[in-house]
């Protein structure tokens, strides 16, 4: 009987070898797989007014959820917006434009995903519009990411040279 006990011995230690050997692939294979760079994600929007008009020539401002600028743009002529090439996660998306009440939205990015999105700017009043430096002089604020974000951190000198410089 001390032969047939040593067999089965030898073959649980072979079963638990193999067993080791299995599970330690399966951890490098995961372990490798964690270190794989994410596949980018992309943002397609279309910008309409309420009566459901595309919006062209909109600004748009693509943000990191930590409030850093990534890149400004315009709308195409049918209202249009892409960003393609973003790694998965949380942005923020402001848009802009003449006679329309801004909008922020965030938006989250899937890998390998578009995400797709319809935004709907509201009109302003036309004492608003008449009001606010855009309206005034439109170049002075509207495509330059730095002096909106400085209006937007109460940088109010900037709109009263908005306003001086017609």
């Amino acid at each position: 009987m001390g032969a047939e006990e040593s067999r089965h011995d030898l073959w649980t230690k072979r079963i638990n070898t193999w067993i080791g050997i299995l599970g330690g692939s399966v951890a490098v294979v995961v372990g490798a797989y964690n270190f794989l760079p994410r596949a980018p994600g992309e943002i397609a929007a279309v910008v309409r007014e309420q009566g459901g008009a595309p919006v062209p020539h909109a600004h748009v401002e693509l943000l990191t959820s930590q409030n850093v600028l990534l890149g400004a743009s315009e709308t195409d002529r049918s209202g249009r917006y892409a960003k393609k090439g973003l790694e998965p996660g949380s942005y923020i998306l402001k848009v802009s434009r003449t006679a329309f009440e801004p909008q922020v939205t965030t938006v989250s990015v899937a890998s390998k995903k578009t995400t797709d999105l319809e935004l709907v700017l509201r009109s302003r009043s036309r004492n608003q519009a008449s009001t606010s430096p855009q309206a005034v002089r439109p170049s002075l604020t509207q495509g330059d990411p730095i002096r909106s974000a400085l209006e937007e951190t109460g940088a109010s000198f900037i709109k009263s040279l908005a306003g001086k410089a017609q």
